[in-house]
């Protein structure tokens, strides 16, 4: 360590601009994956539904008025006489529809107070072709009125005085719950000044179902959602999900729009035009901008990565030159090969390490001033060492031409300048 050290504290500009450029790249790169991870888990969440054969109706805005019940289940008819469709559920909160989102508080018996969000319309697990992993679907019995409009808004819905029975997915059974069979089981808001709070009841889990509030579809929340048993009326928009036959899906589409002309042509406010698009599509549009965020970010990594690689090469590749003679004269003292090339690895190996250090600190205190001036997620420290482990990667590659270099000096040059 002594033959190591001395070189670094008799020439230390070269050491500390590696050690420099270490840490500020380690500390953006920790930030930079955290920001692309956030970006990139809610397109590889599962979305539970019957996706290639899912068709979407949204954008159904009334006139100055408020769609009421019966309105709401002519849609649903309209859309059943369709060819090739094997369900149609009029729904508020639906798969991918961020018009129209509605949070919920929950607490179980673990005590985990979490923010989900509500989907609800009759026979929603049927249309959307969601996996029922326990319990059951609602009955017929169990469906009640919702509706939004001026006259009945939810909150007079909300306190009917009884427990209303709820479908949730597995991921919030495991945290509301934990080891728990969740069916059965009594959730409520958490919000003690809540007297509108009369509690709900598990009857069923299904495996997944994607929230459509996709900003918070991270740190394993894509899951978090419930569905009521509620009937759609006197709202004033109107969605629909739409399942339809796989062989008959293209046919089945052109039908779903030709009916919601007929059903709504008129009736749309302000000129708007509804929306009838198949899962996939209005997916691809929902991640649309987190996709160019995410090749932005990855294309600042990788610019991270060249301008710290071609530095580290630049700068040991300047040192092993200062040092030819020193490096000729231990070649000629006896030194092999392995020992030049182990000798720089664990040079830079220390400086890297060093600057890797810094560059986490750097990294978690860069973090606190993006939440402070942006609102950002808090930093888990699990990055800190996988941003380590990259830029470790990256400096010992990067010393690996230099450090060959110096070890192919021969012990001939020792005596150049005697």
């Amino acid at each position: 360590m002594r033959i190591i050290l001395a070189p670094m504290r008799r020439h230390s500009l070269m050491p500390a601009l590696v050690l420099l450029q270490v840490a500020l790249a380690c500390a953006i790169l920790c930030n930079v994956f955290f920001l692309a991870w956030q970006r990139l888990e809610p397109m590889l969440a599962p979305s539970g539904v019957d996706a290639d054969n899912l068709i979407l109706v949204d954008n159904l805005a009334a006139q100055g008025r408020t769609y009421t019940a019966a309105e709401s289940v002519a849609g649903e008819d309209a859309l059943r006489a369709v060819p090739g469709v094997r369900a149609a559920s009029s729904g508020f909160g639906l798969p991918m529809v961020s018009i129209a989102s509605l949070m919920v508080n929950l607490q179980g018996a673990t005590h985990a107070a979490v923010g989900v969000n509500a989907f609800f319309g009759k026979n929603l697990v049927q249309t959307l072709g969601l996996e029922m992993v326990a319990g059951r679907d609602f009955l017929p019995s169990e469906y009640r009125p919702w509706g939004l409009g001026a006259s009945n808004g939810p909150d007079s819905d909300w306190d009917t005085g009884v427990t209303q029975p709820v479908i949730i997915t597995q991921a919030l059974a495991d945290k509301l719950f934990g080891a728990t069979p969740a069916v059965g089981q009594w959730l409520h808001d958490p919000d003690p000044n809540d007297k509108s709070d009369h509690g709900y009841q598990v009857v069923g889990v299904v495996k997944h179902l994607l929230r459509n509030e996709l900003g918070l579809a991270t740190d394993g929340r894509a899951d978090y959602t419930v569905l009521l048993a509620r009937n759609i009326g006197n709202t004033a928009m109107l969605s629909y999900a739409v399942r339809v036959d796989p062989a008959m899906r293209d046919i089945a589409l052109q039908g779903v729009k030709n009916a919601i002309k007929r059903q709504f042509g008129g009736a749309t406010a302000g000129g708007a035009r509804a929306r009838v698009q198949t899962y996939v599509q209005k997916r691809n549009d929902a991640f649309k901008n987190a996709r160019a965020a995410l090749w932005l970010l990855l294309g600042m990594v990788l610019a991270i990565v060249i301008v710290t690689l071609v530095g580290i090469m630049g700068l040991t590749g300047f040192w092993v030159q200062r040092r030819t003679r020193q490096i000729g004269i231990r070649r000629a003292l006896g030194a092999r090969r392995a020992h030049i090339l182990r000798d720089f690895l664990v040079e830079n190996l220390l400086i890297v390490g060093t600057g890797i250090i810094i560059g986490m600190v750097l990294a978690y205190a860069g973090n606190i001033l993006l939440m402070h001036y942006y609102e950002l997620p808090h930093l888990p420290w699990t990055y800190l060492p996988v941003g380590a482990a990259v830029m470790l990667a990256i400096g010992q590659a990067g010393v690996l031409a230099p450090a060959m270099r110096a070890a192919a000096v021969p012990p001939v040059v020792a005596t150049r300048s005697v």
